[in-house]
């Protein structure tokens, strides 16, 4: 049961809602033009957003404004948030305090004795409202959910002075408390001037809306609607409650009207037969107009939401099934973040980031951690996209009785808001909260934790009965069942096999083994795989990729193996990809810092070699791909001496049978696909380098292309037919890096010296502690090169390069990372003294990147050697930069 009010949801970028209103200022109702039939058109509720020319200050002020303060506020435009620069900065933390918005407003005069509210889309994550000096209700807690103020009593004629504070800060009772993702500050969606008539549908109410629209009895043969409507109205009226239920083409399909009492909810049914059904293959959405109008129909308030018929149910052994059809959901959880925006980001792109999972093919969508902006629902609805919704409930529980409070208001206002949204199937309400393992916060806590957990499991089903309850662990599944904290009825696991932990080979094995102690403990319980895969920094690419290089080709193969275990586990019923984008995270000190890459595409929408992986194996529409088709400015060793090609690899991913790929016009024959895969041997030539691939079935022919510019080193640095010019070496590392922010300028794998070539002798990769892998998770200050820098040979004695007579340009790239001990060196170059005494951390400081450029004159045959001599400690070397003059 719905047990408290709550609140419209039509939002002014649904866009039919200013059709058939009065939308200038101080133009009446009654001012109305006549249709071309002479009849008065359907008035409704106004709607506009009010984002622009907000003037922002950020920091903390008293209010009413004290006159003698004179802040420097800057104008701003919503959406808006104050963490856009310094969540990237190489200043630890960011700002999190008080924002302040003000702006003067004059409202339209639309009806009269008008109702007049502001809808806040999203604002994190305390925010105070004032009009005119009037504080307008209690602060509202929480960054993620809609929320609406009546505004009404406190308006005046004229110019009305809106003020409102919005804050960050961590608070203890006010989830989350910490998460891998980042609490930016600001009013980061519209804001919406919502004016209606005095009988009207609610709208400040618990959840911002007021329809709820439930389907008890789906059939292919018939269908049923239950409407519960809260309205506003006098105790002694004449209204009655009209229900349309219009198909896509806004015909009337049924309508249900009856009396109004006021003060108690309006409930209404409707049956209809042979129903159009909504399903991943074929989303048919209706739409349900409901309308308060008199006795002689004249139309007092109107809102729309859409509708889809559908059944289903998940059953924890043969997976998920929707209007009868066995289907296999997999998809991807989604942040709201842009690189550069923080969290403001336009509706716009969060509706193309749907139609990029759209042609991605996913069927399965976890908005997570949070509710996200209204778009999202909009187009999972459109596109077809089975839904979670999550609450941001993660790490921790909030603290106290009224932390818990707060949560299950969250909760509430989440369920109520999204109500009516055919794709969502289940409410998410927790993510990784052992994170903050409870035994270690005391038993008063784990009391406390458990509660709150079981709280939020009893309140999903008070608000929808027609959903699963959900939440998401990371532990073994043993863990939480003897917290006693399995209490929904989906459970979800997030691992990253073959990342954090095990190598690739052990992923089907490992997940085989998590789902059987699962369904072990809970046989009825549905095991979703909310969360797995890797980082992948689109600046690396490796032909020797590894666990934790942050290369895309590492990256292409875990999804690669992950796939295929899903699709092979039938017990597995839905998988979520972490992430679909790559997200800014303030304290991440990954290969990109501040970034959080485990993305499918960049943080700026770039699609990685794995988002076409996933297009080929979800989306039935045919399809073919080179993969590393981005990868434009490519470079390698030739074959041989006086060889004019480099053989590298080429991957390219399709749905059809076979691919045939050609270079420069000629083929290098055809191969069939293994797991919608298939990699071809390509012989490189200096310069450019035309790709294709070709697939065809059934008379149906597909391509696609890439142009590769390749610069081919020579296998003997003395070569008069391919003569050495430049060279730069990533240093303890197997993989290239491309300086994207430098015309993507290329840096070359590491490699052991050989006589004739270039190479290092003596030193040690450099590892993880933990994960024994390549490099370190350092955020290097002072650089935009962080991959070069946080891997390194350590006790390097030499870098060799067998270059002829000539002078060169030599650069050395260091930094010590997390390093303990004192470590001083001198650099000789054929044994003259360079660069002497050198202790970095004294003279640069820790974890900074030291690029030192040097002229070499090689006067002899011997070519360049440098040395590394230690005075104390160790030497090191991240990167080393050749030029021929």
């Amino acid at each position: 049961m719905l047990t408290e009010s709550s609140a419209t949801k039509l939002s002014a970028k649904d866009a039919s809602t200013a059709t058939a209103s009065a939308s200038s200022a101080n133009v009446n109702s009654a001012e109305l033009s006549t249709d071309d039939n002479g009849t008065q058109p359907e008035s409704i509720r106004h709607i506009e957003t009010v984002n622009d020319n907000w003037n922002f200050y950020k920091g903390s002020l008293s209010f009413p404004f004290a006159k003698n303060d004179q802040p420097k506020w800057q104008k701003v435009t919503i959406p808006h948030s104050w963490n856009t620069e310094d969540i990237l900065d190489d200043e630890d933390g960011y700002y999190r305090g008080d924002g302040w918005y003000t702006k003067s407003l004059i409202i339209p005069d639309v009806y009269k004795n008008q109702q007049v509210f502001f809808l806040f889309e999203g604002a994190n994550q305390v925010t105070s409202l004032y009009v005119n000096g009037q504080k307008i209700g209690q602060d509202h807690i929480g960054g993620y959910t809609t929320f609406a103020k009546d505004i009404t009593a406190a308006l005046k004629k004229g110019s009305n002075e809106i003020a409102i504070k919005v804050n960050n800060a961590h608070h203890e009772e006010i989830v989350p408390l910490s998460a891998d993702f980042s609490f930016y500050g600001g009013i980061y969606r519209d804001i919406q001037l919502i004016i209606t008539k005095p009988v009207h549908f609610e709208v400040a109410n618990l959840g911002a809306n007021p329809v709820f629209i439930r389907t008890p009895q789906v059939s292919a043969a018939s269908a049923k609607i239950e409407v519960q409507s809260k309205v506003v109205a006098p105790k002694n009226n004449q209204f009655y409650v009209l229900q349309q239920l219009l198909d896509t083409d806004k015909n009337i399909v049924k309508e249900s009207r009856t009396k109004l009492n006021a003060g108690t909810d309006h409930f209404a049914e409707m049956a209809i037969n042979a129903p159009k059904l909504w399903s991943p293959e074929s989303p048919y959405l209706y739409t349900l107009v409901s309308k308060v109008v008199d006795s002689q129909g004249q139309v007092f308030d109107r809102v729309e939401n859409p509708v889809g018929f559908r059944w289903f149910h998940f059953d924890p052994k043969k997976g998920f099934f929707i209007n009868g059809k066995a289907t296999k959901l997999i998809g991807t959880n989604r942040h709201q973040d842009f690189l550069g925006k923080a969290n403001a980001v336009s509706d716009e792109l969060h509706r193309y980031d749907m139609k990029l999972l759209k042609e991605m093919g996913i069927n399965f969508l976890r908005i997570s951690h949070y509710p996200q902006d209204p778009a999202i629902l909009e187009m999972a609805n459109k596109y077809g996209f089975v839904s979670t919704l999550e609450i941001p409930f993660v790490n921790q529980a909030a603290a106290n009785e009224a932390g818990k409070q707060n949560t299950v208001k969250m909760l509430r206002e989440a369920i109520r808001y999204n109500y009516n949204h055919p794709a969502i199937v289940a409410w998410d309400l927790s993510n990784e909260t052992t994170m903050k393992a409870p035994e270690k916060l005391g038993e008063a806590y784990t009391k406390h934790f458990q509660e709150t957990h079981a709280l939020l499991a009893k309140v999903s089903k008070e608000e929808d009965q027609t959903r699963y309850s959900y939440s998401v662990f990371f532990k073994n599944p043993a863990y939480q069942d003897k917290l006693g904290i399995r209490n929904t009825e989906l459970v979800g696991y997030n691992k990253y096999y073959g990342w954090y932990l095990n190598e690739l080979e052990d992923i089907d094995t490992n997940l085989r083994t998590l789902v059987q102690n699962s369904l072990a403990l809970d046989p009825d319980k549905p095991f979703i795989l909310s969360e797995y895969g890797g980082g992948a920094d689109p600046r690396i690419r490796s032909y020797q990729p590894s666990r934790f290089d942050f290369s895309m080709e590492y990256q292409f193969l875990l999804h690669k193996a992950y796939l295929k275990a899903i699709l092979d586990i039938p017990e597995i019923v839905g998988a979520n990809v972490w992430n679909y984008a790559d997200f800014q995270v303030e304290h991440r000190k990954d290969a990109v810092p501040h970034i959080n890459n485990k993305g499918l595409v960049s943080a700026k929408r770039e699609k990685k070699d794995a988002y076409y992986l996933y297009r080929a194996v979800l989306n039935k529409q045919p399809f073919v791909a080179i993969t590393s088709k981005q990868w434009h400015a490519r470079s390698g060793i030739a074959d041989s001496e006086n060889g004019s090609v480099a053989t590298q690899p080429v991957t390219v991913v399709g749905n059809f049978d076979e691919v045939e790929l050609l270079v420069n016009g000629l083929s290098l024959g055809k191969k069939a696909f293994d797991f919608f895969t298939a990699t071809f041997d390509v012989p490189f030539s200096q310069g450019l380098n035309i790709i294709e691939a070709v697939s065809s079935k059934n008379g149906q022919i597909i391509k696609d292309f890439a142009s590769i510019d390749f610069s081919l080193q020579p296998k003997n640095l003395r070569s008069t037919s391919n003569p050495f010019t430049e060279i730069a070496i990533n240093v303890g590392s197997q993989c290239y890096f491309i300086e994207e922010d430098n015309i993507n300028y290329l840096w070359m794998p590491d490699k052991a010296y050989e006589k004739g070539s270039f190479g290092y002798i003596g030193g040690e990769i450099i590892r993880h502690p933990r994960r024994k892998t390549i490099g370190s998770d350092v955020s290097v200050k002072g650089t935009e090169l962080d991959p070069v820098f946080q891997t390194q040979l350590e006790g390097i004695k030499q870098y060799k390069f067998d270059v002829p007579k000539g002078s060169y340009e030599l650069s050395l790239l260091m930094a010590e990372l997390k390093t303990k001990d004192k470590n001083v060196m001198d650099v000789l170059v054929n044994g003259k003294k360079l660069w002497s005494n050198i202790n970095l951390k004294q003279e640069f400081g820790d974890n900074r990147g030291v690029t030192k450029r040097f002229l070499i004159t090689v006067n002899d045959d011997k070519g360049i050697t440098v040395d590394f001599n230690a005075q104390e400690g160790k030497t090191r070397l991240s990167g080393i930069k050749l030029r021929k003059l």
